[in-house]
């Protein structure tokens, strides 16, 4: 019995040394983790505040790099306003992003019409080495007519008013505020 207690006795003392050791160095540990504590977790919040934005970024590249129905004729041509996109695709996009984006058409022979043309006019620009990607979309760009975008600037050219300064009365004299012909007066 006093073997038996004896060794009890002992095993006790050895699991509360561990014990205790443990127990340090979870202390030990957590008063690490307090005095650096927003250190470590800088790199995670940077990148989740980050993320979205760099989503956002290549959703615009792609929308940019991407050729709508617009750009080809009724049998799936490219159209001449089509390969100049194509160009500056191919030659102002970072390198990164030069992957040219079909909209898909409404079968799958349009739609392969439409990849072969662009293959047509990026081989004719670049006849060596290795092509850029040409991958297809279903989502159509968001654009307007030439014609809508003149009508706009022609009227936004048209009711801006000159700019006008007042006239010069002295340095210490207050001029009241002038307002240009075609502008209202904001009352």
């Amino acid at each position: 019995m006093r073997r038996t207690f004896a060794s009890f006795t002992t095993l006790v003392c050895i699991v509360g040394v561990s014990g205790c050791a443990q127990m340090k160095h979870n202390i030990g540990v957590d008063y690490a983790r307090n005095q650096a504590w927003p250190q470590p977790f800088r790199g995670a919040d940077a990148n989740s505040v980050v993320a979205p934005f760099e989503v956002m970024r290549e959703n615009g590249w792609r929308e940019n790099n991407t050729l709508g129905s617009s750009l080809f004729s009724d049998k799936q041509i490219l159209s001449e306003a089509g390969a100049i996109k194509v160009q500056l695709i191919l030659t102002k996009s970072p390198s990164s992003h030069r992957i040219v984006y079909v909209k898909s058409g409404q079968t799958e022979q349009e739609t392969n019409a439409r990849v072969e043309s662009v293959q047509l006019a990026v081989s004719q620009l670049i006849p060596t080495g290795t092509l850029p990607q040409i991958l297809v979309t279903e989502t159509e760009p968001t654009t307007s007519s030439g014609a809508y975008q003149t009508l706009v600037h022609r009227a936004l050219v048209k009711t801006t008013p000159t700019p006008r300064l007042g006239a010069f009365k002295g340095v210490n004299e207050q001029v009241p505020q002038s307002v240009a012909p075609n502008a209202s007066s904001g009352k």
